[in-house]
């Protein structure tokens, strides 16, 4: 995840800060720790609800995988009122649009009348043999349950330097604020001894109207900087997953004094959340190909049955030969006749091996194609990581070089106004100190977070926030 440092002027860090977030200012009772931020993310947040409701989902998937396995047995019961006359000759299924026929040729020939007959059976099937079938489509479960496992741990991840990066920003902005309504205060003042001047007649008019602009100018700062900083605190509560919420950051960790300069700990590239995703992405289609591939083998089955039938058709016949009808319900409802049987047999559609082929080649082609991705994410993270190691350096130096444009803005500002009251300067060259002043007490505070933000870039490209955390916490 990127994350860009602001600049040293207020309007680039507005712009910066304009894609990022804010909030409302309403101060609550205890401080909002960066920890405790992160700790409310990770308990409300939906996404990262989403992506552990899915890793449940996967385990479930696989308990249903596992029970597929067992023996299947099923129960049936029918009782039918019809006719019974049939022929000799073949018939074909052709996908179970057939109707079934009954058996047994009558001597009398085909007539009308029906009767009650009855069915009932006790099935039992068990693919006892598979040829591997089973246990790639168990590993394919395992894996997706990896895979959802790894997705949930970047989610996580991912959130939670989204809501760290975007606490500090929170920051900033309102410091920011605070230093917009010290500038305004601090031009309102000057105005009021600016209109006294002019009404005197020591300073000519525009001096005043020149102050009027200027403390407008200094409102509209105020103004955006609150603004922005509104939108922040909403970002970070949506993040927090507590929209409208209010709440005070935790200013003295992060602006008192800079941090510490650290090693951070030697993670290996590999144990990167996103990069054990995309890990994972590979190993379930490799999963994916090993199960296409035995999907075509037959299996070897273990079945038993028991069934028994009632029929409305006595078995004696008349002197005539013809069969005995008795239409009753109570004739044709209850068993006459039962049997069962075990055994083992075998069912394999070979000419599947056309196909699977063809699906085993698609699957190989997007593992490839997986396989880029991650060394495409490989990339990035190296690039990520070498940037953060500039950034680091780049914002430690800056840092150190603030508090010295501060004190020379402060000197000037106070050397300004000493020579506008003696009469020694004009209007132009005060406010010109007036800005540089403002500018570089806004630098103070940037420079400082700059370096927070550095050091949770380094931490987001190694791929642990545990030692960015720990620091924020001493």
């Amino acid at each position: 995840m990127n994350i860009s440092l602001p600049s040293r002027w207020l309007t680039g860090l507005l712009l910066i800060s304009a894609g990022i977030v804010s909030a409302q200012t309403s101060p609550a009772d205890s401080v909002l720790t960066l920890a405790r931020a992160l700790d409310l993310a990770v308990q409300n947040y939906p996404s990262i609800k989403n992506k552990l409701t899915e890793t449940q989902a996967t385990q479930a998937d696989l308990a249903a995988r596992k029970a597929s396995f067992l023996p299947v047995a099923s129960f049936q019961a029918q009782a039918l009122y019809g006719t019974s006359n049939n022929v000799r000759g073949a018939t074909f299924p052709n996908e179970g649009s057939t109707n079934s026929v009954s058996s047994g040729v009558k001597a009398n020939g085909p007539t009308t009348d029906a009767v009650w007959g009855s069915l009932s059976s006790l099935n039992v099937n068990w693919k006892a043999i598979t040829f591997g079938r089973n246990k790639a489509e168990l590993a394919l479960s395992k894996s997706a349950i990896q895979r959802a496992n790894a997705d949930y741990n970047q989610e996580l991840f991912i959130h939670r330097v989204r809501v760290a990066d975007t606490y500090l920003m929170a920051l900033i902005i309102d410091q920011t604020v605070k230093v917009q309504a010290a500038n305004l205060a601090r031009i309102d003042a000057f105005r009021t001894v600016m209109q006294a001047n002019t009404r005197s007649g020591r300073r000519p008019g525009v001096d005043s109207v020149l102050a009027d602009a200027e403390v407008a100018k200094a409102r509209l700062l105020l103004i955006e900087s609150r603004r922005i900083a509104q939108q922040q605190r909403v970002q970070l509560g949506e993040f927090m997953g507590l929209p409208g919420s209010t709440f005070r950051l935790d200013t003295n960790t992060f602006q008192v004094a800079l941090p510490p300069d650290f090693q951070f700990s030697v993670e290996k590239l590999a144990n990167h959340p996103v990069l054990s995703y995309f890990r994972r992405q590979i190993e379930f289609s490799q999963a994916r190909v090993e199960a296409i591939r035995k999907s075509y083998l037959p299996a070897i089955a273990l079945n038993g049955s028991f069934w028994a039938r009632g029929s409305g058709i006595s078995d004696n016949t008349t002197p005539e030969g013809n069969f005995i009808y008795n239409p009753s319900l109570g004739a044709g409802l209850p068993f006459r006749v039962a049997n069962y049987f075990v055994g083992v047999s075998t069912f394999w559609r070979f000419s599947d091996v056309f196909r699977t082929r063809q699906e085993t080649k698609a699957q190989v082609l997007r593992t490839q194609g997986d396989q880029y991705q991650y060394d495409q994410e490989v990339l990035r993270i190296k690039a990520e990581q070498q940037t953060a190691d500039l950034q680091i350096q780049n914002a430690y130096e800056a840092a150190q070089q603030a508090p010295i444009q501060l004190g020379a803005a402060r000197a000037a500002y106070e050397q300004a106004q000493a020579r506008y009251t003696a009469g020694l300067s004009n209007v132009y060259e005060f406010t010109q100190a007036f800005t540089l002043l403002n500018r570089a007490e806004i630098d103070q505070f940037v420079t400082t977070n700059n370096v927070w933000r550095a050091l949770l870039l380094k931490s987001a490209a190694e791929g642990d926030l545990t030692d960015f955390i720990k620091l924020t916490t001493k």
